[in-house]
């Protein structure tokens, strides 16, 4: 595999400042964090993944804009689990072993999303990913795979707002994102920080991060990004946790199968 070559995430960063951010504000930044050669490999590895790969995934691993056209697709979910190339690439140097670092706990890939965010794709409300995964145990990396402003739906992080601990969610009616928060005050707001990165640069956040992305407002471009999710391995020993984490994700597949939207 072409990643085994790249170098170590220990060689792209400054691990005491990207510590410090973490800790500090939430989330980090690592603007190119990958060459534009590693990054045109991804792609090719995509371009693969969709030929070869996506016609066979289950309901909940592949979401469509427009589920009647195979072109339309704008999520890719556990990609690590169906395919040896990205499998290798969570489990590579580039990134396995940096969260451990950050939240001071082995840890292993739990999943491999790419987002499409297609043009006229709609808003990410805000929200937190431990209300999905049900713990904080957890870091979710960003890679943009591609150019990415505001026109394009770029993120926004609320620095600090994971000391809050998990705040209130309701269910939305967003494929792929099916809680937002409650409330989303003034306050945070005004203080959110834009994400405005170029291809090859690295996001990555909390559990408990507030986030959120705008809506793809260009008639032309997409905006695609690579997720990479990490968790503290003790979270598998949680058998009650991980049962109830199976059985919601279960619950949420039907719901959107039996409204025709998977």
């Amino acid at each position: 595999m072409e990643c085994d070559k790249w170098s170590p995430f220990s060689e792209r960063i400054d691990l005491s400042q990207v510590k410090t951010d973490f800790h500090e504000r939430g989330y980090i930044r690592v603007d190119g964090f990958l060459s534009s050669n590693e990054v045109d490999q991804i792609y090719e590895q995509l371009k693969r993944y969709r030929s070869e790969v996506v016609h066979r995934l289950p309901p909940g691993d592949v979401f469509y804009e427009d589920k009647n056209n195979e072109n339309s697709i704008i999520r890719l979910e556990r990609m690590h689990t169906h395919d040896n190339f990205f499998t290798e690439l969570a489990s590579s140097s580039v990134f396995n072993g940096l969260i451990d670092h950050l939240i001071g706990e082995s840890c292993k890939p739990d999943n491999v999303q790419w987002f499409s965010k297609p043009p006229g794709a709609k808003d990410t409300p805000p929200h937190q990913d431990g209300k999905y995964f049900m713990h904080c145990k957890a870091v979710t990396l960003w890679l943009a795979l591609d150019d990415v402003d505001e026109e394009t739906g770029c993120m926004y992080y609320v620095p600090y707002s994971h000391k809050l601990g998990l705040l209130e969610h309701c269910k939305t009616d967003v494929i792929g994102f099916s809680q937002a928060l409650v409330e989303y005050p003034d306050n945070m707001k005004s203080s959110e920080v834009k994400q405005e990165v170029q291809a090859g640069s690295l996001l990555g956040h909390h559990a408990y991060m507030v986030h959120r992305a705008g809506n793809n407002r260009s008639a032309t471009r997409w905006r695609p990004a690579l997720g990479l999710t990490y968790w503290a391995k003790s979270v598998y020993e949680d058998e009650e946790l991980m049962k109830e984490k199976q059985q919601y994700q279960q619950s949420l597949n039907q719901k959107l199968i039996e409204s025709d939207r998977l």
